[in-house]
């Protein structure tokens, strides 16, 4: 628990992306292929860094908030701005909560397509896949799988307009 602690106070101060790259497999991220080049710019991650697979030139921007108990799949050319929330579980407290009868808690993977754009400050909820060519407006909250080729917006988010790409 120190070691990754220690490791997590040398991302902030390591200014080179190529080192900071192999900080973050020796916490557990995974890479699509030996050459995957990824960035992660020290997140708030609360789970274990080996549910986390980046694949090429995908980013995970600062001050992002990634809740890893299950798998987070980012794909390729695809980015998290600036304070995304991306969540694989959710639990009311149950059971000394009487809400976890009706909301039992969940725990379900997040996957992201290839060539998406994630807005800042959006949120995307346990179980959601995101379509390749997609992008999720600034602010948005996720809280279904989203179609490829669509732009999405709104709480909760849904279909605005499709993208001719």
């Amino acid at each position: 628990m120190k070691l990754r602690y220690l490791l997590g106070k040398l991302l902030l101060k390591v200014p080179i992306v190529k080192y900071k790259q192999f900080v973050y497999v020796i916490l557990g991220v995974k890479k699509a292929d030996k050459e995957c080049e990824f960035f992660i710019g020290a997140p708030k991650l609360i789970g274990d860094y080996s549910n986390l697979f980046m694949h090429d030139n995908s980013e995970i921007e600062r001050n992002c908030f990634i809740l890893a108990k299950e798998k987070i799949e980012i794909g390729v050319n695809s980015t998290l701005a600036y304070g995304v929330t991306v969540l694989t579980g959710a639990d009311p407290n149950g059971p000394r909560n009487k809400l976890s009868a009706l909301y039992p808690p969940k725990k379900a993977p997040v996957i992201i397509g290839d060539d998406c754009w994630i807005g800042a400050n959006a949120i995307i909820l346990p179980g959601v896949t995101i379509g390749n060519c997609c992008v999720v407006a600034s602010g948005s909250v996720v809280t279904k799988d989203v179609p490829s080729g669509v732009l999405v917006a709104g709480n909760p988010a849904v279909i605005k307009k499709r993208l001719n790409i």
